[in-house]
């Protein structure tokens, strides 16, 4: 009789996990995820910040396009699509330069300013930080942004990222 009730003991089958199980498994996925997203959120930042960067340094060639074509210096997003469309999250810019525009795909706002002694000055800020400078105004020299210049009398041209009070006098178009 005793051997038939260690067979049956040897022939229950364990459906599920044990609580320790589960435990050290959620463990060891909870250190893992806290190691890898910090490294995932900075690369897809990065990505961000590499692509805006990329159409700022585009907005220049078509202000220049612009006014090889007209003789005028552009004023309205609507003018810069009479050469090549600058695009949106929604659609086609339009309105002033100065007015902000947030870019596609990004956490980035981009307004121009200009021209001020033939310079264009372009400043694209993160959303997140425009909305906290709206909020207080010393948050300002906690703003990361990136600057650029384009002078269209000389086609000099600039572009920085960091900091906005720290990037803003360091900008050079001259």
């Amino acid at each position: 009789m005793k051997r038939r009730s260690l067979s049956r003991k040897r022939l229950q089958i364990k459906n599920g996990f044990s609580l320790a199980e589960i435990a050290i498994s959620t463990a060891i996925i909870g250190t893992l995820s806290s190691i890898a997203y910090p490294s995932y959120t900075n690369a897809n930042n990065n990505a961000k910040l590499s692509d805006a960067k990329s159409k700022v340094l585009v907005i220049p060639a078509i202000i220049g396009q612009h006014i090889d074509e007209t003789g005028e210096a552009p004023t309205t997003w609507d003018e810069l699509s009479s050469v090549a469309v600058v695009m949106t999250s929604d659609g086609p810019a339009t309105g002033d330069l100065n007015t902000p525009i947030t870019l596609p795909n990004s956490i980035y706002d981009l307004s121009i300013t200009g021209p001020t002694e033939s310079v264009y000055t372009m400043t694209a800020t993160r959303v997140s930080d425009r909305e906290k400078e709206e909020e207080n105004a010393d948050e300002t020299k906690y703003t990361y942004a990136i600057k650029s210049c384009f002078n269209i009398s000389n086609g000099a041209s600039d572009l920085r990222s960091g900091n906005l009070s720290e990037i803003e006098n360091t900008i050079n178009c001259g």
